[in-house]
């Protein structure tokens, strides 16, 4: 009953927010160990941050829960390509995205960046054998 009210809640807040799908990101997490009023607490934090599009974003970013219950909750995975940094706010990922060296759709995954121009033509360059495009021919 709980999840339903929230859930009609937020997508009143968030209208592209559907009930159907909140409700089985709510489900899902239904071992979370937070009391449910710091879970709507969260849950409705952000809906009001107009940068998050995501739904369930507020179950794994920590900037949404009360302070007192940060130190409660799991700790997020790790970023698989920075240690140290949580999966779903990896600053360092954050900053490729920025300068445009990863896709947004890549923060806290792996990510292996297409190669270079440069990487491309020494390697293509590094294949070709010594002498074997211009060879020396001596003259008469």
């Amino acid at each position: 009953m709980q999840a339903r009210i929230l859930a009609a809640l937020l997508n009143e807040i968030r209208p592209r927010w559907a009930v159907g799908s909140m409700l089985k990101i709510l489900e899902k997490q239904h071992q979370h160990p937070a009391k449910f009023a710091d879970i709507a607490l969260a849950a409705l934090t952000a809906a009001r941050d107009p940068s998050v599009e995501t739904p369930g974003l507020f179950f794994n970013d920590t900037r949404f829960w009360p302070d007192d219950v940060k130190a409660k909750l799991p700790k997020p995975p790790d970023c698989a390509d920075h240690i140290g940094q949580d999966m779903y706010t990896c600053r360092s990922c954050k900053a490729d995205v920025l300068c445009g060296d990863r896709p947004e759709n890549m923060i806290g995954r792996h990510y292996e960046p297409p190669p270079s121009i440069y990487d491309q033509l020494t390697e293509s360059l590094e294949a070709v054998p010594t002498g074997a495009a211009f060879p020396l021919e001596e003259t008469p």
